[in-house]
């Protein structure tokens, strides 16, 4: 605090001895982005539920939103935050406000309806959804995979689509299989034939190649600051875990591993172990969101 006194204090000063010179006028206009810099901002302001939001802050190192408390990471001179916004957020304005209750911030969530997709499989290919044991243990690994992040983010630019191909299920979309509801499916299906090359969305490292039970062949990777990106069911891995990778960079193909009732690609953006929308970080990169 008493270094940011000093730096405003010090802007003060130059400011008054400049004068009205040219140069004056540019330390004024610095001094005026100080000022009007939040000291807790939040973005987009206005969500929707199952998306992602950033927050940031000058010197607040925790934050609480949705009744949860959220601890804030130091990064380029700041301290920021990726935090899911839940699928069941009702529509309204919430309150985001730093440990001590001094700063506050809102949060516009706007309704949204998500669509139910029936689903008919095989009998052999919906008892896979009940060996339990098979799937924790699968669980564990994923979890562990994601249970550690880069402290600082590997991309700065916006994360691109990882194939070509049909969008079959979209975000958010409600599953019905063989008529008894299943989980949400919180991830983009993009299908094409078996081969298709899968690309890395963004700059990251692999956190997990490994063929597993329901996802089938999987990677996922760690983009830093808690996100992660996730391909599965593919017919080939083309990278092993402790691998850098470029965005755009071939990591393995589309096909029909694991739980698949066709080739494609099941491709999701998580917040630490929670799936968020991956739309928002295609569209534009994070840092710039509004």
């Amino acid at each position: 605090m008493i270094q940011q006194i000093s730096s405003l204090m010090l802007i003060a000063a130059l400011v008054f001895s400049a004068g009205t010179s040219s140069m004056g006028k540019e330390i004024k206009e610095s001094a005026q982005t100080v000022f009007d810099q939040p000291y807790l901002a939040i973005a987009p302001v206005q969500t929707y539920p199952g998306d992602a939001v950033l927050v940031k802050s000058k010197q607040a190192t925790s934050v609480t939103l949705f009744q949860k408390t959220y601890r804030l990471q130091p990064s380029n001179g700041e301290y920021v935050r990726f935090i899911p916004v839940p699928f069941d957020a009702k529509p309204g304005t919430y309150p985001i406000q730093t440990a001590d209750n001094k700063h506050k911030a809102e949060l516009t969530i706007l309704p949204k309806q998500f669509a139910v997709d029936k689903l008919t499989v095989s009998k052999q290919l919906n008892q896979m959804r009940q060996d339990t044991a098979r799937i924790d243990a699968d669980q564990k690994k994923i979890n562990a995979a994601r249970s550690k992040s880069a402290e600082t983010a590997y991309f700065a630019d916006k994360f691109q689509w990882p194939a070509e191909g049909r969008i079959t299920t979209p975000y958010g979309y409600q599953r019905v299989v063989n008529g008894v509801p299943a989980n949400r499916h919180a991830a983009i299906d993009i299908a094409n034939k078996t081969g298709t090359p899968i690309a890395a969305t963004n700059h990251g490292k692999v956190v997990l190649a490994e063929s597993l039970y329901l996802t089938g062949n999987t990677v996922i990777i760690d983009h830093g600051l808690q996100v992660f990106s996730i391909y599965a069911h593919m017919s080939k891995i083309d990278v092993k875990t402790g691998d850098l990778v470029k965005a755009g960079q071939q990591i393995g193909r589309i096909g029909s591993t694991g739980f698949s009732t066709g080739p494609h690609l099941h491709f999701g953006m998580l917040i630490g172990n929670t799936y968020v929308n991956p739309q928002p970080f295609l569209d534009a990169s994070p840092f710039l969101w509004e």
